[in-house]
């Protein structure tokens, strides 16, 4: 059976904003119940996430669901060893799909940073007030096949994200007349990656779109 990982959200990688608990358990039981996979939800605290990341099988997806913000502060002992197996891992090509909060998560990784493609930018990113979002598919990817659009009753739009030139956009979204990119992938020798911004909190996760979104992308990033 294929196994997935979803680091979630604590301590050094957790915000007051984001209740990592509760989506990274939405996010596992849609993986298991509709790909059926075996999940895992581990924190992001140093010594689990050196047992995930130097464990001896290499998860088939790795999902990021936390978040954090820039962090001044240098890692302690326990997280420079945290911080060295990620990085190992993403050299491997690991899929990794980064879930909302994820564009602003292990800021102090660089090699995360490099392979999510992408990230928040503290003072230039941001978000308009919570509430209906309505998303346009953005370009003809396979994780799109048959879709226009994806509405979600309750949601964050995250804006003005930093993105690299060779990404491939998924969703959109408008804002004061301004389109920004919410979501995106890569495939390269790296291996395949997805950015996607949606799923703030639980009741993001009440929406079959944004449900079936998710479950196309760990699809194809598992395929």
């Amino acid at each position: 059976m294929s196994a997935a990982v979803v680091l979630s959200g604590r301590g050094r990688y957790a915000d007051p904003w984001h209740p990592f608990e509760e989506t990274s358990g939405r996010i596992a039981r849609l993986l298991r119940n509709e790909l059926e996979l075996a999940v895992d939800v581990v924190p992001t605290v140093p010594d689990a996430v050196v047992a995930v990341c130097a464990g001896p099988r290499r998860p088939d997806l790795l999902v990021v669901d936390a978040g954090g913000g820039v962090h001044s502060d240098p890692p302690d002992d326990a997280w420079r060893a945290a911080h060295a197996a990620l990085t190992a891992l993403l050299a491997t090509g690991v899929p990794l799909l980064g879930v909302h909060g994820a564009a602003n998560a292990f800021t102090d990784v660089p090699a995360y940073r490099t392979a999510l493609g992408g990230r928040w930018v503290e003072d230039v990113s941001f978000h308009p007030e919570r509430g209906p979002a309505h998303f346009t598919t953005a370009s003809e990817h396979p994780i799109l096949a048959g879709l226009t659009a994806v509405d979600v009753p309750d949601e964050e739009r995250y804006s003005a994200l930093e993105r690299d030139a060779d990404v491939v956009p998924l969703l959109t979204h408008v804002h004061d007349g301004v389109t920004h990119v919410s979501a995106w992938a890569r495939e390269d020798a790296r291996g395949r990656v997805v950015f996607d911004a949606l799923g703030h909190h639980g009741p993001s996760y009440d929406a079959p779109a944004r449900c079936d979104l998710l479950v196309r992308e760990a699809r194809w990033l598992t395929a």
